[in-house]
């Protein structure tokens, strides 16, 4: 079943209406860009509206006080959504003749994005890690069927739990902070209009100090996998990974569970409140961040929002210019 965003009727859409986002970016350098760099620090309030979101999944949309990351007070939208909504897989190949999902690979051998395939796993045994056991087959961690052994690597691909609900809470009225916000290794980035978490990059495999393993996490074909407790979530923004595999020169497999961009489209939110949207074209005036000022179908006045790249593993934000809400994400 492919992703689809259900909408509520027109009338509450026009009852709950669109407040605009005013801000306008002067280029920026690097990563520490300072905000006396920002011509137009005006941030009106904005509505995050509930049609915007999966209704099959969105369990409850409120409106509750909140404490920034900042230390300051404000409105957040308390977002609960059902776990793992969206079909995914395949993850990690049983055998090393298999071709499986996705992996991003450290190792000194043969590094970077690639199929989690021969190739792969005989790049990892060349760096030490044992991985391919005496038939052929992969060792597989699925962090349900008893303790991995220490001295073995494994491909990591963790069970789902489908009964869990995940918690976001985003500020109603996004707040600049006095710099950016860097997404680091494994971060949350934000929530999809399904209510899946989008996170930065996956862990590396050569962690310091590991002498003997090294596990890789799998990643199913649209960026993806389910965290050790049950819910799944995205490394990539999966919208626009056909692209992003394209320009890895990726063919073995594709992304077919979640439908591919066209034209402009509102995948879901930052953590700070700033929408994100994929653009089957990228465009060419992105800030530090991967971000613009434009009008948009759901913001026809003009919004700043973070656009998915097209090329980069992962392409998903690599920082956030506004300040999020503290324990802005959790499950049970």
């Amino acid at each position: 079943m492919k992703r689809k965003v259900i909408s509520k009727s027109n009338m509450l859409r026009q009852s709950l209406g669109i407040i605009v986002l005013f801000i306008a970016f002067l280029a920026c350098g690097d990563d520490s860009t300072e905000y006396d760099e920002i011509e137009d620090e005006e941030v009106a309030d904005a509505v995050i509206q509930e049609s915007f979101f999966n209704s099959t999944s969105l369990i409850s949309y409120t409106k509750v006080d909140c404490t920034l990351e900042d230390g300051s007070t404000g409105d957040c939208y308390k977002l609960v959504f059902s776990s793992n909504p969206v079909e995914d897989g395949p993850y990690c190949p049983e055998t090393i003749d298999d071709i499986g999902g996705l992996g991003i690979y450290d190792g000194a051998t043969d590094p970077g994005f690639q199929v989690l395939k021969a190739t792969l796993f005989n790049a990892m045994e060349a760096d030490g890690y044992d991985i391919i056991d005496d038939e052929g087959n992969i060792n597989i961690d699925d962090f349900a069927s008893g303790p991995a052994d220490p001295d073995l690597a494994y491909c990591l691909e963790a069970a789902p739990d489908n009964d869990l609900q995940l918690t976001f809470l985003i500020p109603a009225t996004p707040k600049l902070g006095s710099t950016n916000d860097v997404i680091g290794t494994i971060d949350l980035v934000g929530v999809s209009l399904d209510g899946v978490p989008i996170n930065g990059a996956p862990p590396s495999v050569a962690n310091p100090g590991r002498e003997k393993a090294g596990n890789i996490p799998s990643l199913d074909p649209c960026g993806g996998h389910n965290d050790p407790a049950g819910y799944y979530h995205w490394h990539f923004v999966a919208e626009t990974m056909n692209q992003v595999l394209d320009a890895y020169n990726i063919t073995d497999v594709s992304c077919t569970f979640i439908d591919q961009v066209s034209g402009t489209q509102l995948i879901g939110f930052a953590k700070d409140g700033f929408p994100i949207y994929a653009y089957e074209v990228e465009p060419s005036d992105l800030d530090d961040c991967g971000g613009r000022t434009s009008s948009t179908t759901e913001y026809p006045d003009g919004v700043y929002h973070y656009v998915a790249s097209n090329t980069d593993a992962p392409n998903v934000p690599k920082c956030l210019k506004g300040v999020a809400a503290s324990n802005n994400f959790s499950y049970q």
